[in-house]
């Protein structure tokens, strides 16, 4: 399985050549901030199925709040926020707005929701959290069996 993705303006370009995992969307203000005040889709990538043609197009800033110490990847040209990047994490996040055909990755939770929008995402069978993702919750990566964080 292959998958292509790319920002907005086309500086940065991707593929993955592995599963995706499903869809997490973080509420948190960070990357909302990033996000031009919306929540951030993100599926992810084992680090080494993931390639960039230009990896130079790509800026890394350090989150400015993260209890994981991670950075985000934008695109130096159009700004776009397109990876997100924990150490010590096998796995890396994209946007799953900007791979080709992503939208027909599953939802599996929404992340750092305020109480009344969980409370409406959770009316609506969305699981949605006031913190991370909790220990023990299965997420499903596509072309491989399910398995956990």
């Amino acid at each position: 399985m292959s998958r292509r993705g790319s920002c907005p303006c086309g500086a940065v370009r991707f593929t993955v050549v592995g599963p995706l995992r499903d869809v997490i969307v973080c509420h948190c203000a960070d990357c909302r901030a990033a996000n031009g005040g919306v929540p951030w889709a993100a599926s992810a990538a084992q680090r080494g199925d993931l390639e960039l043609e230009a990896p130079a197009a790509v800026a890394w800033r350090q989150a400015p709040v993260s209890s994981y110490g991670a950075s985000r990847g934008l695109c130096r040209a159009c700004g776009a926020y397109v990876l997100w990047d924990a150490p010590g994490r096998t796995t890396i996040s994209v946007g799953a707005g900007l791979l080709d055909g992503g939208r027909d990755l599953h939802v599996a939770a929404h992340i750092w929701v305020a109480p009344e929008e969980r409370d409406a995402l959770r009316e609506r069978g969305i699981p949605a959290h006031a913190e991370g993702m909790p220990d023990g919750i299965t997420v499903a990566w596509q072309g491989e069996t399910p398995s956990t964080g």
